[in-house]
């Protein structure tokens, strides 16, 4: 292995224990010596591949599980109906949130931790633009877009954030799936 393999491994092995440290403690109960430990590193090597530290290191953690949320999202975006489009878009991410580390770092941490995660953002862009493609499509009756994706994105947040305090988060799921589906069943264009 070469040195930028080797630095690529290092840097992902840290990432990866604390990926672990921040879900099983969250973010202010995680210590660094905690992640190092975990990773079998030195003080030297996080501080080399993070100089900010353990904020900087939480926003690496942040993006590797946003990332894989994108990834499940926007598989959805092959389905033929743009409503069809929302509806599995809202269920990967309610899906997601019965997950441990999703729950912990994307709704729990990452809010008062990563910059801009309080405020709108791509999954509400793509949200918008499947609802306007929905309307042109004639999926859903003629509406303000606008303001519909904010209604529904703050709906499906909120069911998440449901989902991740709930006791048993399958069943939570279901709900706010099941919740979700009936609420997008009202903005169906009468015909």
């Amino acid at each position: 292995m070469g040195r930028k393999e080797q630095a690529e491994a290092s840097r992902a092995g840290l990432v990866e224990a604390a990926r672990q440290c921040f879900t099983e403690s969250g973010y202010e109960a995680t210590t660094v010596a905690a992640v190092l430990d975990r990773a079998g590193m030195a003080r030297g090597a996080l501080y080399h591949y993070f100089p900010d530290g353990k904020r900087e290191l939480f926003t690496a953690v942040f993006k590797v599980v946003d990332e894989g949320f994108h990834r499940q999202r926007d598989a959805s975006l092959a389905l033929e109906s743009p409503l069809a489009r929302i509806r599995a878009g809202i269920k990967v991410f309610i899906d997601l949130c019965t997950e441990d580390d999703f729950a912990r770092i994307i709704l729990i941490d990452a809010p008062n931790i990563v910059p801009g995660q309080g405020e709108l953002g791509t999954s509400y862009e793509l949200l918008r633009a499947q609802l306007i493609a929905a309307v042109a499509a004639r999926e859903v009756r003629t509406l303000d877009t606008e303001v519909m994706a904010i209604a529904l994105y703050g709906a499906a947040r909120r069911a998440g954030e449901y989902v991740t305090a709930a006791s048993d988060r399958k069943h939570a799921a279901a709900e706010a799936t099941r919740s979700l589906d009936l609420l997008l069943d009202g903005l169906r264009a009468v015909e």
